[in-house]
């Protein structure tokens, strides 16, 4: 039971993590180039990317938890 939820942990906090880091970086490569345009695509694509893919990791990490009787 815990070895279970230490990898669901490990598994899907190490997910959570990725997305959050790829929303940054997109972010800060907004504040990086000098086109307005690729500036405001890379700054709200930052923001959707990682946000969807955080709330993405979690919802599948709830069903998981769930799937494994955890929850």
């Amino acid at each position: 039971m815990r070895s279970q939820k230490r990898s669901l942990y490990l598994r899907f906090g190490g997910e959570y993590v990725v997305w959050f880091f790829v929303g940054l970086s997109l972010m800060f490569w907004s504040f990086r180039t000098t086109d307005s345009r690729y500036a405001g695509l890379f700054f709200f694509g930052g923001i959707g990317l990682g946000d969807a893919g955080m709330l993405m990791t979690l919802i599948r990490a709830r069903k998981e938890a769930e799937r494994c009787g955890l929850l």
